[in-house]
């Protein structure tokens, strides 16, 4: 940092100056566990969460053919997260109450 102009007579630079942190204060955040394994995902409805995330549509159409091929009785839809930058209150009860599963595909 830079003082300019002239300094008044007897003060020192260190009087005009002030430093702040910028590492501030973190808010406090509590851990959750993951929620439990199913035992199998047959006969159940798989979402896949497209976040918006480069190429992550991609990745769930990829995911969504291979397990029409792989796992026939897994049904599954995808989904698009509305801003990947905020909470999507409404999908999330969406899942919860349609869903059995959901997984969030990132992006490559």
């Amino acid at each position: 940092m830079f003082a300019t102009g002239t300094r008044a007579e007897g003060a020192s630079i260190v009087d005009k100056l002030s430093v702040l942190s910028p590492l501030g204060y973190p808010p406090k955040v509590e851990g959750k566990g993951l929620a439990p394994s199913l035992e199998s995902l047959g006969g159940r409805k798989l979402f896949l969460v497209d976040v918006g995330f480069e190429n992550s549509d991609a990745f769930m159409a990829q995911l969504a053919t291979w397990l029409e091929e792989h796992e026939p009785e897994v049904r599954t839809e995808i989904v698009r997260w509305r801003d990947q930058h905020k909470p999507d209150p409404e999908l999330c009860t969406r899942i919860r109450t349609e869903g059995d599963a959901a997984i969030l595909g990132v992006g490559l």
